[in-house]
């Protein structure tokens, strides 16, 4: 069960670049805000001609319209906004409700409104309109009705023959509102074009999406386009900071049209006039300490997230970080040959972010507020690629001050053979490669933006790295293989004259972090590195790509020496979590398995024993961490930790050796599904009962004494099995 704060959301004005800007400004009439409470919903995809209604404050649709001749659509993405009885309650949702009907309909006098059995609980919500409905299965919707408001996640809910009948509706000239929240249903409907909503909605450019939940900690308010509040309060503020006019300034947002110029030219005077504003590691911005500075950061921020290409001006901070180009360097055009076929990585290593699309370098720098044109083949448009400005995604939300603009990165769609963008703060180019893409090699044209150095091992030719492409004007730089793929500053790499020793270095890392695992990394993507100056959760995080702070840990990334003779702790960390298994996972050793690697690339690549690696495995400190967790009593909800539980592997894995993990990452690998441990109970057991056949001893009484949770199928299953006896352990 996903838990989260309070989520709000707002009907938007945002520009989409097929938006449909009446229908709009009929729906967003008198603004508001609508609370979601503790609802998440998912986000939906959109394309031509559907457009933009809500949005949350990462700029994920979560509401979207469209029409087809006279046939119009509204989906939602979380059934609340249906069925919901707190929805009712709110003023701005009556209203937004109203305006979409009236959109719908045309603002027709009479109302024929067919509601589901599952979507009963709109009803009091229309009468608070003085609008009738009728509960009408889909099944039997006929010429009946104008509008037809549907919820359904499931063949029982909207079966295959209600959904013929709305569809005919549809190409009636009818109305259906639909909602559902599709997270859930991801493994349901493995094509999710088959999921009910997109059924309904399929031809008219919405797709709700499987994975994804769309967030919001800040209500966002909402104007009617034509207000021009915003731009007053722009200049006010230049003069006196009050609650009101910094509630004004966030409405800019959702302007359109003429006064969205006006007010961006505006916010960029307001920024340089109280700054400008450049958050730096030096003077860094703590949120709630300037109200204004704040609101002007976010304002930006969900503009230069929202903007059609060309419209969001070069953020005054954009100079300090990510960077500009060099003086004097000239735009240039390049063609390239983009890998079209997506890999992914193995399935349940959600640390590793296994699922995510494939980001391709370009050795292509967009600067600040400046267009680049990616053209492609009408073979790819439209099938779920992105231009990528900006290399890491992670956000500050949950950091104390902000170092840099909260987020750096910016996509479009390739939804056409030629593909406009651009970010306020610019940033590295790359070409993402959707899920379950397979192409042959592309060529792709980008024009608009700036030389970067980029090498590819084994294919670019190294005289020419020395001579020209190491000094390309970007700020920003990648060197890349079939395995990794690794950003960091340009300066980092203007004098290495040998970027295959470092690439080389990365492949063996990677190559024996899979040798654990028992994977074939010939079958998976490239893994990314990439450093910034904050990343979004601790120093270093896992993930796709893994995030690391600038300073000694990016200098060490581009040195090969001190990557084969010291090694680093904390990169065979985040690798670790990489590879791990959540089908193996036991309690609280998120922190722990993952260390497993560290120890393993540190004795068989390095040649470090693990006793000279890390302070917290030293073999005193060990020790002393067993004898006191026994002797306060072997509490394994209190005091079963990081450390202790990394002792347990350590200690099996020095009496048995690597092979019997070995042997048992490989089970979990191939496993089928409906073999896979339902609940946590589950993972304890099946682990242990592998682990220990792996073995060829029994391992359960050696566990039970740290009090693991087991059940008596434990025993039953090793009871042939000749009991371990730990020396390591107090008697």
């Amino acid at each position: 069960m996903i838990k989260t704060s309070l989520l709000f959301a707002a009907w938007m004005a945002v520009p989409f670049v097929h938006a449909n800007d009446d229908a709009l400004v009929k729906i967003n009439a008198g603004g508001g805000e609508i609370v979601m409470g503790g609802s998440v919903p998912g986000v939906i995809e959109i394309e031509a001609p559907a457009f933009s209604i809500l949005e949350d404050a990462k700029a994920q649709v979560v509401a979207a319209g469209s029409q087809v001749g006279k046939g119009k659509v509204i989906a939602f993405s979380h059934g609340g906004f249906l069925i919901g009885k707190d929805f009712a309650a709110q003023e701005s949702y009556l209203e937004f409700l109203k305006n979409a009907i009236g959109w719908a309909t045309n603002n027709a006098q009479k109302l024929t409104i067919g509601v589901s059995p599952r979507c009963k609980g709109v009803i009091p919500a229309l009468e608070k309109l003085g609008l009738q409905a009728a509960i009408l299965p889909a099944e039997k919707i006929g010429k009946n009705v104008d509008l037809y408001f549907a919820k359904g996640e499931s063949r029982r809910d909207l079966t295959e023959e209600g959904i013929g009948e709305i569809k005919k509706h549809l190409q009636n000239g009818g109305a259906v509102f639909v909602a559902a929240t599709p997270w859930p249903f991801g493994k349901k409907f493995p094509d999710f074009s088959d999921f009910p909503p997109n059924q309904i909605a399929a031809g008219f450019g919405i797709h709700l999406k499987p994975d994804g939940y769309a967030t919001n900690k800040r209500p966002l308010l909402v104007m009617d386009p034509a207000d021009d509040s915003a731009i007053r309060a722009v200049e006010a503020l230049k003069i006196n900071v009050t609650p009101e006019l910094i509630a004004d300034l966030r409405k800019g947002v959702f302007l359109k049209k003429e006064n969205q110029a006006k007010f961006l030219r505006a916010l960029k005077s307001l920024n340089e006039t109280v700054g400008p504003i450049i958050p730096s590691k030096k003077s860094p911005i703590t949120p709630g300490e300037n109200l204004l500075f704040d609101a002007i950061i976010e304002t930006e921020t969900a503009l230069n997230l929202r903007l059609p290409a060309g419209k969001m001006y070069a953020i005054p901070a954009s100079a300090d970080y990510p960077g500009v180009i060099a003086e004097g360097a000239k735009p240039v055009e390049k063609i390239l040959k983009l890998d079209a076929k997506y890999l992914g990585w193995a399935n349940g290593r959600n640390a590793g972010g296994w699922a995510a699309g494939e980001l391709r370098p370009t050795g292509i720098y967009a600067a600040p507020g400046e267009i680049i044109t990616v053209s492609v083949l009408e073979e790819i448009a439209g099938q779920g690629f992105d231009v990528v400005i900006g290399t890491y995604n992670g956000g500050l939300n949950n950091r104390k001050n902000m170092q840099r603009y909260p987020k750096l990165q910016r996509s479009f769609p390739i939804k056409t053979t030629n593909t406009e963008a651009s970010s306020g703060l610019g940033g590295l180019v790359t070409i993402r490669v959707p899920r379950g893409a397979d192409f042959p090699t592309q060529p792709v044209k980008i024009t608009g933006g700036y030389a970067a150095p980029l090498y590819v091992h084994g294919e670019t030719d190294l005289a020419e790295w020395k001579a020209t492409i190491r000094n390309h004007p970007a700020p920003w730089a990648e060197l890349a293989s079939n395995r990794m793929i690794i950003s960091v500053p340009s300066d980092h790499i203007r004098d290495l004259d040998d970027p295959d020793k470092v690439m080389e270095a990365w492949i063996a890392y990677i190559e024996i972090a899979a040798e654990l695992a028992v994977l074939d990394r010939t079958k998976f993507r490239a893994e990314r590195l990439i450093f910034d100056r904050q990343t979004a959760a601790g120093s270093m995080h896992s993930g796709y790509p893994v995030a690391a702070h600038l300073g000694g840990a990016s200098k060490k990334a581009v040195d090969s020496k001190a990557l084969m003779e010291e090694g680093d702790w904390g990169f065979f960390h985040e690798y670790g979590h990489n590879h791990q298994h959540n089908l193996w996972a036991l309690p609280g050793t998120g922190e722990t398995t993952c260390n497993l690697w560290s120890v393993y690339i540190f004795e068989e690549l390095i040649g470090k024993n693990r006793n000279n690696t890390h302070g917290a495995i030293k073999p005193l400190t060990r020790k002393t961490r067993v004898n006191k967790y026994f002797a306060d009593g072997a509490n394994f909800k209190e005091s079963w930790s990081m450390w202790n539980a990394l002792d347990t592997f350590l200690m099996v894995q020095e009496e048995f050796g690597w092979d019997p993990f070995k042997k048992v990452f490989a089970e979990y690998n191939v496993l089928p599904e409906a073999e896979w441990p339902k609940s946590q109970q589950e993972k304890n057991d099946q682990f242990i009962i592998r682990l220990s056949k792996a073995c060829g001893k029994n391992l359960a009484p050696f566990w039970r004494k740290w009090n693991l949770p087991l059940t008596k199928k434990v025993d039953q299953e090793l009871a042939e099995l000749e009991v371990w006896v730990c020396e390591g352990l107090p008697k």
